[in-house]
């Protein structure tokens, strides 16, 4: 009997990193190496609005030779989120993380709630775990996006 496909809530990391769009890239950043995370969900008055990562830090302020003191991550931000649900499954997201071409899809509940973020690392870290690890390919991928290396051979 094949093996029941996981849902994005089997999977999702749901310790998600949010800022308010006035804080600046320094803060935001410094918040996300406290949290260990690679990007941070910009929200304004609870609202989820877009996402700020590592690469748009690096690209759109230190490229630039911007003072990341003085630009707010609502500058910078990403939009429109990609958003899906928690009840949608893993090839949902893989096409979805596909189709988009982003590394990070934000999980809202039906009344629009943040409540997760999954990833390609997320997808890449269940597939290679269902095989035991045995997959050197999506062990190398899932070994990327895990902060402590995993179990990954």
């Amino acid at each position: 009997m094949a093996e029941e496909e996981s849902t994005v809530a089997d999977i999702m990391d749901k310790n998600v990193h949010v800022v308010e769009r006035s804080v600046s890239v320094r803060d935001c950043a410094r918040g996300m190496a406290k949290q260990k995370s690679g990007y941070a969900v910009v929200v304004k008055s609870g609202e989820a609005l877009g996402i700020v990562t590592e690469r748009d830090m690096v690209w759109k302020v230190i490229a630039d030779n911007l003072n990341p003191s003085k630009v707010l991550v609502g500058d910078i931000m990403s939009t429109p989120l990609i958003s899906i649900s928690p009840s949608a499954s893993m090839t949902e997201a893989a096409k979805l993380i596909s189709e988009y071409r982003i590394r990070r899809l934000v999980v809202m509940d039906e009344n629009s709630g943040l409540v997760g973020m999954v990833s390609s690392y997320d997808l890449a870290r269940t597939l290679a775990k269902r095989e035991s690890y045995s997959n050197v390919t999506l062990n190398a991928i899932a070994k990327l996006g895990s902060p402590t290396g995993g179990p990954y051979q």
